[in-house]
């Protein structure tokens, strides 16, 4: 039996203990998390990535710590640290959305000097990472206004001796993982940082670009623990470090504050009398292990307990599509289908511009949500009718969130565009949703879209960039910003949708990957998570997304978006393997399909359709080269996809950008060793029987001379 496999999976407790001051003790797996209310601050009191409740030592002494509270809340100007009042604890067992059970926590403080009631929600599902948001309740008789709301805070750790556990050479008692680069293009960027010993930090859609997705992994070089976390927030964000590491003795402890919420400019919600605000949800936990243990533990979490079910039974469809890229006809549509159909896709939709006139720019009257008739003059019937009869489920694309400045829309209503800090509307066309009327008209339009041409599958996108402060508003005297309603409104909409039209896939998309945070991707099925598909950068984009997100959710296009100006065909269909693949672009209109692409493209249909898709939705992930170096990497790219049981697996081993060695050795990380496996390599197809130890200890070496070329590795238990 596996160590895993006596682990139970279901398994969490809530020890409430109410004297001398009331006390909490989180446990889920082996992961312990405590705080109390001491002197009337809420505080962490430390975590355990052992299974420990440390009910006689080892606790943090909140007195010892300037900021020890476990959230971060300012109203009207006030740093609510302190002054809390206990008013009950209630935990229940639910069930989340998956269907998993789950306990639910909820501490309820009053604030004794401001008319403020807060009630901690805190989720533990069986595994490692606990779930924890805010409900910040206005209890007086005037508006409030709420500043600042880290969902979580405190003092993650505090380590004696630090100095001496540090091994030779590493100068670091702690590193950051997250993406590095912000900007479009460049997303899944991974890259450890060393936290100096000051204040470090993390952040996004506000201060910078929005193409980070906001999450961390947090390792201590000494003692091996690692913390993984993401925000659930599709606004401005703000992740916060700062390492208090006494280097005047040797026996000085480290301390290790954080904090994890929205960012944007103050006020961030008016709060009415009586009005209750939930603030985004913080993702935590912690582990022993390596870098590869804390993401499966994310990942575990994501599927069990976050995540939608997959709509029509099962996710992973084979998607194709026709996109802006060329001017879209009625016989460039029914070319594509025949071709996707050809191939072996799934789902066919079309993409930006099917609303739009000819020879128009597709962005300019987004809108105006109908077919356009001399594009399309017998509408959309035919097309969804030429799809279904080759067995395919249809869809179309809306960019819902925008109201073109040439749209029908727009001049009727110009008030529902955005307006910037200053007074200009030139944040990108940007439907108010903080306005009601606009809100409600965008919510009638998707639902017409989806009922009226009786969409399977529907295509998010959102091609707004660069809000910095964003929006605001005029409000019981305030100027709040507008990003905090806006999302409220937004994830209120497609919670409506998703229940309304259940079988409808969802896709989401936000300009290639600018806003993949699970507060979006929960309420799809997959998301989009960049537009630039260019091998060798190809690589590093899939190899640092399926460490934020589970491969299923995580979608890429082969064909279209430049994608086949570099690499090997099969380098970029490679690649498709490790995730949830899209194609489009096979072929022109007019040409004769290429025999050798196309069995080779349904080659990798069909080992994606029934070797790798039964297992990915529950498979692990290990990512053999977690940093690749340059933004168009260099070197070797490895990335290997195994079953729960470790019964199958695939590996892809990638020369990226100017190779330096020709030979990489290979040891597998997801297989048993207690097992043979048929070991075949798919440049050749030829194939043999290697037993899991030697795979796994001793290693194979794999070789590739020239740049962007691969292999991938296919296993299965004999």
């Amino acid at each position: 039996m596996q160590p895993d496999q006596l682990v139970q999976p279901d398994w969490s407790d809530v020890l409430f203990v109410p004297d001398p001051e009331p006390t909490i003790s989180y446990r889920t797996a082996f992961t312990v998390y405590e705080e109390s209310l001491t002197k009337g601050r809420f505080v962490g009191r430390g975590w355990n990535g052992s299974g420990f409740i440390n009910f006689y030592d080892g606790r943090l002494d909140p007195a010892q710590h300037p900021t020890p509270q476990a959230f971060w809340v300012e109203i009207d100007g006030q740093l609510l640290a302190s002054d809390w009042a206990w008013a009950g604890i209630d935990t229940s067992r639910e069930t989340s959305p998956r269907g998993a059970e789950v306990r639910h926590t909820i501490v309820t403080l009053n604030h004794t000097i401001r008319p403020v009631s807060i009630k901690v929600h805190t989720v533990l599902d069986g595994t490692p990472v606990l779930n924890r948001w805010l409900e910040v309740t206005n209890t007086g008789t005037q508006p409030a206004a709420l500043s600042a709301a880290f969902s979580w805070s405190g003092v993650l750790q505090k380590m004696p001796r630090w100095q001496m556990h540090l091994p030779a050479g590493q100068p670091a008692l702690y590193s950051v993982g997250y993406f590095a680069n912000v900007h479009w293009g460049n997303e899944g960027d991974f890259h450890w940082f060393d936290l100096p010993n000051a204040g470090y930090q993390i952040d996004g859609r506000y201060r910078r670009d929005r193409h980070r997705h906001p999450w961390f992994v947090l390792r201590n070089n000494a003692t091996g623990e690692h913390f993984v976390c993401q925000l659930a927030w599709s606004g401005g964000y703000d992740i916060q470090f700062d390492l208090d590491a006494d280097l005047g003795t040797t026996d000085a402890a480290a301390r290790l504050f954080f904090r994890a919420g929205p960012d944007a400019p103050a006020p961030q919600r008016v709060i009415a009398p009586g009005e209750t605000v939930k603030t985004p949800e913080v993702h935590l936990g912690m582990v022993f292990g390596d870098l590869d243990s804390a993401i499966q533990a994310m990942h575990d979490h994501l599927r069990r307990s976050v995540f939608m079910p997959q709509p029509r039974g099962r996710g992973g469809w084979i998607e194709s599509g026709i996109g802006p890229e060329i001017e879209i006809t009625v016989d460039q549509v029914h070319h594509a289908i025949d071709a996707a159909s050809g191939l072996g896709a799934e789902v066919f939709f079309i993409d930006a511009s099917w609303y739009a006139p000819p020879r128009s720019d597709w962005w300019s009257t987004v809108g105006d949500w109908q077919v356009d008739r001399q594009r399309f003059p017998d509408g959309i019937k035919p097309f969804r009718d030429r799809v279904h009869e080759r067995g395919m489920l249809w869809g179309l694309w809306m960019d819902a969130e925008r109201i073109a400045a040439k749209s029908q829309v727009a001049l009727a209503h110009p008030e529902w565009v955005s307006t910037a800090y200053d007074g200009d509307k030139r944040l990108g066309d940007l439907l108010d949703l903080t306005n009601p009327p606009a809100a409600q008209w965008m919510e009638e339009q998707i639902t017409q879209v989806i009922a009226q041409n009786e969409l399977e599958f529907f295509r998010l996108d959102y091609n707004v960039g660069g809000l910095g402060m964003g929006a605001h508003t005029l409000r019981d005297g305030f100027v709040e910003n507008g990003y905090w309603r806006y999302y409220e409104t937004l994830y209120a909409i497609y919670d409506r949708l998703r229940a309304r039209f259940p079988n409808t896939i969802l896709e989401n998309c936000a300009g290639g990957g600018g806003r993949t945070d699970i507060g979006m991707v929960s309420r799809f099925s997959h998301t989009w998570v960049t537009d630039w598909q260019i091998a060798p950068r190809s690589f590093m984009i899939t190899n640092g997304m399926t460490m934020a997100l589970p491969p299923e959710h995580v979608d890429r296009l082969l064909g279209g978006q430049s994608g086949h100006t570099a690499a090997e065909f099969d380098f970029q269909w490679r690649l498709l393997m490790f995730l949830r693949p899209t194609f489009g672009f096979f072929y022109p209109l007019g040409s004769t399909v290429n025999p050798n692409m196309l069995a080779r493209g349904k080659h990798w249909i069909e080992l994606y359709k029934h070797f790798v898709r039964p297992f990915m939705n529950t498979g692990r992930i290990y990512h053999h080269t977690p940093v690749v170096a340059g933004p168009e990497p260099k070197g070797w790219g490895v990335l290997e996809l195994a079953s729960h049981d470790r019964s199958r697996a695939i590996c892809g081993l990638f020369q990226l950008a100017a190779p330096d060695r020709p030979e990489y050795e290979l040891r597998l990380r997801g297989l048993d060793v207690s097992k043979r496996y048929r070991a075949t390599f798919d440049n050749t197809g030829q194939s043999c029987e290697v037993d899991g130890f030697t795979l796994m200890n001793q290693g194979i070496k794999i070789r590739l001379e020239g740049a962007l070329t691969s292999e991938l590795l296919l296993f299965q238990a004999v």
